[in-house]
């Protein structure tokens, strides 16, 4: 079998060719061989076939095209090469299958018999590798990165045609150069190496005046194509001729040191694929400054990287690569002086004194570059001062740097801020160096080790390592051990390799002013911050600390994140960083600083809570007594977040539960008690606000509960135990949410807390409503009335008087719940309550419903949803629309009544309101019903029913039962109706409901 991509991409089988398809598969084809042995993912093949233009079916046109290429070789007798990964695929061959190695194979070898004085072996194994082509490499196919890599090649295989003829002129075949020469001249008059060659091999064979005059020819073209003068070897080359300097005649003569001092490249190089392919494209770009800076913290792998880099692209400067490392995270880096010295004793003949100025060595170093490709790695550099001065002055030679500062002040250089490993990328790191069957054996403890190993490759390394080292070992015991992270950087350690000294250097070359900012905010532990949070912890302005966190960021400490919609920056420590700079806190810090810090950041946390809270809805009654915790912070910092208080809500979500989870753990119980309440009263009234709002609102309430009961503090008790009552409620959890409120109920009585026992026993007596349990929801309402009134608190009678009516209402007390609806709407009004006044005038459209008047209760359920609209709250628009669409059933207006409830149901569903899920089931059933939709309703009736019973609402599946019984009456089935309706006239006698006596007239 041959593959090839020098030229029109190919198959053979012996002496015949294999047909793959048109240029899209040979596209897919050629990507796949690109990259022979490494995981080409789909996103990548999409942009080889269709560039920034793929059809919406491209990832299913994808597979059909390896498909048929399979087929292919199957029919040609040929191996499978291509295999299928989960991220992609990838071929696997035989060496010297392959043009593209067996040329670049063959160019190695030739460069090295070049490099041992074999010209004539290295001109003839640079024939054999030029002899593979057969025309423009991938044969033209397309505009995508699969051009730019043809172009590479083609400017490889002209260079390698450069290298043959230079080797066959150092062998003495001179007369047989010169036609080639001519032609190849005539077609690249601006390659200087190929007119060069022509110009001394028509001098060996007499012909002195064509050589000078293809030196002029060369000028000329230059200056008026380019507007520069010959270059340096050039210019030699016609003085040279000029004073017929007997070295031009000797084909002996030797080559310029070529040095070869890159390192050994990682053995295990993982991922960076797609940073690898942007460096190459790069560094192998014609007529560009290949200049690339690689930066990112300590052990991210710049190092690997640069070094894979500068291997894979060695071919394209074939006269040398140098190294150096400038020792720019070390407290003593390498000034540019000592840096050029080295160079240049490398560069030079032995025994060439060196000059004595920086100035001089710059211009040395320069002249001996000029019109030179060579490579220069600098790796580990401190600052663009330590590297300017090493810069090449042509755009011949390439340079890799590398460096933990970004080195956003060197002009013209391309700059890679290298990030960690992707997930699938850390994991295979970590199997290649522990070995398979380990990592195989326990993939969710891999998973574990790569998560806490930050995904940062020094860390997955020693992690390997110490796995590799301890056969003994499962990956699920060091998953366990790297799980305490009070000793994870102790475990990630290995012979001279430690995470924890690599982030040293990184912190040593700060600032003091730096270093403190660094430890406080690891010390903080938060997932992202802005930069007040920074200000507030070193007690400096807004400014000030933006410019040091700026400084981290150069440093590669910290990154900064999307700022979103806001345009104020955020940032974000890595977790083995947090740890480091929190060990560092507590080591150079007192316990007394470090709790007044964090007491002063989470107190102007919760003075913008309590600012925000304000211009969201909330429902609670109850909230803690203000005990002056809260500290303002600056006005631009308000004003942002006051602009958008949900989404400020939304991205400071998890900071405000670890901040919570902060103040427990120092034992600041009041301001975790007043930061959890807070937030869970703004919940109340949005419940869509948080992304994970259940899981939220416990976190923070468990880690206050744990502080209050451990200081012996009552009060904060009774409050985040009501607090997680009414988050059980909100979940649809009454029996639970009733247990948690009872415990309360009694702290607060314990503590003769009255506005507390008033809140607990009116979130008593809503969840014993939803329910059923009418009498006793009456019961406890009626006690959380009497307590509102001695608290003259307008809004907490209001919440009550319509809770009570509602409570009538489904008992049959019309009189009774138009009476307290009626006063709870005037409570409203005169708190001025707009959400109050929406959910009362909600409550009285019911009540009309109830009594037959559709038409006021299609008005009142329209007035509730303006209200609602205004306000922008989506669940509670939801369920107006649910009681509006009810009384337009009632009303015949069935055309407008189904469309709004299945947005209806959208909403539920995605606001996880179990509740309104089923009510909103039940309404199109009724709707199905109305309209003889006979099977429509009884499926919808159904599942309304399933959802019913699964939240054990008595009263509720009673009505969907007396609905479905009405349906089974209309299909014929008289036992069944009869059936439902004796079990639901049963639960409605039991629970009080206004329905048993509706049933039995």
């Amino acid at each position: 079998m041959e593959l090839r991509l020098l030229g029109p991409v190919e198959v053979w089988n012996g002496g015949r060719q294999v047909a793959v398809g048109g240029a899209k598969p040979r596209a897919l084809l050629a990507a796949l061989l690109l990259e022979a042995g490494r995981v080409v993912t789909r996103e990548r093949l999409v942009e080889a076939i269709w560039e920034d233009d793929p059809p919406t079916t491209a990832r299913g046109v994808v597979q059909s095209y390896v498909a048929s290429l399979r087929r292919a070789f199957a029919g040609a007798a040929l191996p499978d090469i291509i295999v299928s990964h989960r991220l992609g695929y990838l071929v696997q061959i035989a060496p010297g299958v392959l043009d593209k190695e067996v040329f670049e194979r063959l160019v190695t070898e030739g460069r090295q018999a070049a490099r041992n004085g074999g010209h004539r072996e290295a001109g003839q194994t640079f024939r054999t590798a030029l002899g593979l082509w057969r025309g423009e490499a991938l044969g033209g196919i397309g505009t995508s990165y699969l051009h730019a890599e043809a172009v590479r090649l083609g400017e490889l295989k002209m260079a390698v045609t450069e290298e043959r003829i230079t080797a066959d002129l150092a062998a003495g075949d001179d007369d047989q150069l010169i036609d080639e020469l001519i032609e190849l001249v005539a077609l690249h008059p601006g390659r200087e190496r190929l007119r060069r060659d022509l110009m001394v091999a028509l001098y060996r064979v007499g012909r002195q005046a064509d050589a000078l005059a293809v030196y002029q020819q060369g000028r000329q073209v230059l200056i008026e194509e380019l507007g520069v003068e010959p270059g340096l070897e050039l210019r030699q080359a016609q003085e040279a001729i000029l004073r017929s300097d007997p070295a031009l005649k000797n084909p002996a003569k030797p080559v310029a040191r070529m040095p070869r001092q890159l390192p050994r490249p990682v053995p295990d190089f993982t991922g960076r694929q797609q940073e690898l392919a942007a460096l190459r494209e790069r560094l192998t770009r014609p007529a560009a400054t290949p200049i690339c800076v690689i930066s990112g913290q300590g052990g991210i792998g710049k190092s690997a990287l640069a070094l894979r880099t500068a291997h894979e692209i060695a071919q394209f400067y074939p006269d040398g690569q140098l190294h150096v490392e400038l020792r720019g995270s070390t407290p003593a880096p390498a000034s540019p002086e000592e840096t050029l010295g080295r160079l240049l004793r490398e560069l030079e003949p032995a025994g060439t004194q060196l000059p004595l100025t920086l100035e001089e060595r710059i211009s040395r170093y320069r002249t001996l570059l000029a019109d030179q490709r060579k490579l220069v790695v600098l790796d580990d550099a401190a600052s663009e001062a330590q590297i300017r001065p090493l810069l090449p002055g042509g755009s011949s030679s390439g340079v890799i740097v590398t460096s933990r500062n970004r080195l956003s002040g060197l002009a013209g250089a391309a700059l890679l801020d290298l990030g960690m490993l992707p997930p699938q990328a850390a994991i295979d790191l970590l199997t290649q160096i522990a070995g398979r069957e380990r990592i195989a054996a326990d993939p969710g403890a891999a998973q574990s080790i790569a998560d806490q190993c930050g995904h940062l490759p020094l860390a997955l390394r020693i992690a390997g390592a110490r796995l590799a080292s301890r056969r003994q070992w499962s990956a699920r015991r060091l998953a366990d051990r790297l799980a305490d992270e009070q000793h994870r950087l102790d475990e990630l350690a290995a012979g001279d390799q430690q995470v924890r000294a690599s982030i040293a250097l990184s912190y040593a070359m700060l600032p003091p002013t730096a270093k403190t900012v660094l430890r406080r905010l690891g010390l903080l532990g938060l997932p992202s911050f802005p930069v007040w949070v920074a200000a507030t912890a070193v007690e400096t302005g807004l400014r000030q600390s933006e410019q040091l966190l700026e400084q981290l960021v150069e440093a590669s400490l910290i990154e900064e994140v999307d700022a979103g919609t806001t345009g104020q920056s955020r940032y974000r420590l890595h977790d083995l960083i947090r740890l480091f700079a929190a060990e560092r806190a507590r080591a150079e810090e007192s316990a007394h600083e470090l709790t007044a810090m964090v007491a002063r950041v989470l107190s102007s946390w919760l003075w913008l809570v309590k600012r925000l809270s304000e211009a969201v809805p909330a429902t609670a009654i109850f909230k803690p007594a203000c005990r002056g915790l809260a500290l303002p912070v600056a006005d631009e910092v308000a004003r942002s977040a006051l602009a958008d208080p949900h989404a400020w809500f939304r991205r400071e979500e998890e900071s405000l539960i670890v901040g919570v989870e902060l103040a427990a753990a120092l034992d600041l119980d009041w301001l975790a008690v007043e930061i959890a309440c807070t937030v869970s009263a703004v919940y109340e009234g949005s419940q869509y606000l948080f992304d994970d709002p259940f899981a939220a609102w416990q976190r923070m309430h468990q880690a206050a509960l744990v502080v209050a009961r451990r200081t012996d503090n009552v009060l904060a008790e009774a409050a985040l135990l009501a607090g997680l009552g009414h988050l059980y409620y909100a979940r649809d959890a009454f029996v639970e949410s009733r247990q948690y409120l009872t415990q309360a109920l009694s702290l607060f009585r314990a503590a003769k807390d009255t506005g507390g026992q008033a809140a607990t026993l009116a979130a008593l007596g809503a969840s014993c409503r939803e329910q059923g349990y009418l009498a006793e929801a009456l019961h406890f309402l009626t006690l959380a009335e009497d307590l509102c009134g001695d608290l003259a608190d307008v809004a907490a009678s209001a919440h009550v008087k319509r809770l009570a009516g509602t409570v009538h209402l489904e008992r049959g007390h019309y009189s009774a719940a138009w009476a307290d609806l009626t006063a709870a709407l005037t409570l409203y009004q005169e708190a001025d309550d707009d959400r109050g006044v929406g959910l009362t005038l909600r409550s009285m459209s019911l009540y009309r419903r109830a009594r037959k008047e559709y038409a006021k209760a299609e008005e009142l359920s329209e007035q509730a949803l303006e209200i609602f609209r205004r306000n922008g709250d989506q669940l509670l628009m939801a369920y107006c629309e649910r009681a509006l669409a009810k009384a337009r059933i009632r009303l015949g207006k069935h055309d407008v009544a189904r469309k709004p409830l299945e947005e209806v149901l959208v909403v539920m569903r995605a606001l996880q309101d179990r509740w309104g899920e089923a009510c909103t089931l039940r309404t199109p059933g009724e709707l199905d019903l109305a309209e003889g939709r006979l099977y429509q309703a009884k499926s919808h009736l159904q599942e309304a029913l399933q959802r019913w019973e699964t939240l054990r609402v008595g009263p509720f599946s009673a009505r969907t039962q007396r609905d479905l019984a009405l349906v089974y009456q209309a299909l014929g089935d008289d036992t069944t109706a009869d059936a439902l309706l004796a079990t639901a006239r049963q639960t409605f006698r039991l629970h009080g409901c206004r329905e048993y006596d509706e049933l039995s007239l």
